[in-house]
């Protein structure tokens, strides 16, 4: 739980920068300018990652090729792992929602207000920040259903106070702040369930996890401008509640399915 819980620190700090950097560049360049930066950083934290990794490397039952092939197959043989996919995604696809709608929402009238001002809302989410590394305690000593039930939880109540004053910018970002702290916490948390299916094959569980997570927030990110468009920014906030509030009664849903063979 700790190491996943450091891990997850590293990525909501680049989530967190990634927001208010870019809305400046894009205020300063474009948006097509900002999108050839981030490639370009992209490139170049590959190449660093490449040259500061550890050399070794794990013994492999398959070929790489293979392991690839056999994504597909995990969250059909293993019931844990789907349901670990569905209860994240179900909070992903309300985070997407909620921050794409947000920057729509706040770009139109009567706020108004441009790309850089819009990106510091992203400092909103320090708190989930400051809270992560706890998470890895929290997890090893209560369990990452518990912890992820608590985290959902909090996250429908950041949700709550935005559909309650979604006019109110002191409202959205206190709603925001409390919504990123719960969604960054249970992240880490489902992702240490995720490990510990089978920690010898956490490598394709986790990628195949990801994989399917990431799929569900590109639907979320698709549907926003719809509903915002359709049911308002008050409507487009309820859709994310109530995945927020499946997302937290299956989590709790005790477990029965025993662990499946990979053979």
């Amino acid at each position: 739980g700790a190491a996943v819980a450091l891990v997850a620190t590293g990525l909501s700090a680049g989530i967190l920068l990634s927001r208010l950097v870019g809305g400046a560049l894009t205020d300063l360049v474009g948006w097509r300018a900002m999108l050839l930066v981030c490639a370009g950083v992209a490139l170049l934290c590959s190449g660093t990652a490449a040259a500061l990794l550890p050399r070794e490397r794990p013994g492999a039952r398959d070929s790489y090729r293979g392991a690839l092939a056999a994504l597909p197959r995990l969250p059909v043989r293993v019931a844990r792992l789907r349901r670990a996919v569905v209860t994240g995604g179900l909070w992903y696809l309300a985070f997407t929602l909620l921050w794409v709608g947000l920057a729509l929402y706040l770009a139109r009238p009567p706020h108004s207000l441009d790309s850089t001002a819009i990106g510091l809302f992203g400092l909103a989410g320090v708190l989930g920040f400051a809270v992560l590394p706890c998470t890895g305690r929290l997890v090893d000593r209560h369990g990452p259903r518990t912890v992820m039930t608590a985290a959902v939880t909090v996250a429908a109540c950041g949700v709550l106070v935005i559909a309650l004053a979604p006019g109110s910018v002191v409202g959205i970002a206190v709603g925001l702040a409390v919504f990123d702290a719960g969604c960054f916490v249970a992240q880490a948390a489902n992702q240490s369930l995720v490990i510990g299916i089978d920690p010898a094959n956490s490598g394709s569980l986790s990628g195949a996890y990801m994989v399917l997570y990431f799929a569900v927030g590109a639907l979320g990110t698709a549907l926003a401008g719809p509903l915002v468009d359709g049911i308002g920014m008050r409507g487009t906030t309820l859709v994310a509640l109530a995945s927020l509030i499946a997302a937290a009664l299956l989590a709790r849903v005790p477990e029965r399915a025993p662990l499946p063979s990979y053979e």
